[in-house]
């Protein structure tokens, strides 16, 4: 006979896993401990997950389909290099707002996924972003030909992650996060990528 899957459960696994990597770093949550946190078995949550990568890969691709669908609709209205950035940092402030847990995550992995060889998938996403990015910045004179996508990847992956990281240490980090910060943080990210 099947088991059963409780909704509740999974969506507490999901939370538990998501404070344990903030916490102690993706390499630092155990599926032992994100069980614990969450109050079920390590072999309930094995039932649902084959591996602590397989969870996280899980939450990453829900958590980030819709920022990564926004950034890659940027791609189909012609818009600047700049533009783009600004509207990616804008769609990241939002994201905190609304759930800083996950915009915490986000940081988090974004920082230990470059050293983690079971993100290659996830590599290979960003590096198709990256030479896209590129690809905008040269048709529109906004990057030379000497920028290149590791150039891209450093300052796009980095500034508005870093920015957003110490402006959420701060109890009023919901009203700082404003679009003319936005807009600020986007110019560093040009200016560095000139």
């Amino acid at each position: 006979m099947a088991r059963k899957t409780d909704p509740n459960k999974i969506e507490k696994v999901k939370k538990a896993a998501i404070e344990m990597t903030i916490e102690y770093g993706y390499r630092g949550a155990s599926i032992a401990n994100i069980a614990k946190r969450a109050g079920v078995s390590a072999g309930y949550l094995y039932r649902h997950y084959s591996s602590k990568e397989e969870l996280i890969e899980d939450l990453v691709d829900t958590r980030l389909k819709e920022l990564k669908e926004g950034f890659m609709e940027n791609f189909s209205q012609n818009k600047s290099l700049y533009e783009m950035i600004e509207d990616m940092v804008v769609k990241l402030f939002q994201l905190a707002k609304e759930d800083l847990l996950i915009a915490q995550f986000i940081i988090t992995l974004i920082f230990e996924m470059d050293f983690d060889e079971k993100f290659k998938k996830k590599d290979c996403e960003r590096l198709e972003i990256v030479q896209k990015i590129r690809q905008v910045g040269l048709k529109t004179k906004e990057l030379n030909s000497k920028t290149t996508e590791e150039d891209v990847a450093v300052v796009v992956f980095t500034i508005p992650f870093m920015y957003l990281a110490e402006i959420i240490r701060k109890k009023n980090y919901e009203e700082l996060l404003t679009e003319e910060l936005a807009k600020k943080v986007a110019q560093i990210c040009m200016n560095a990528l000139k």
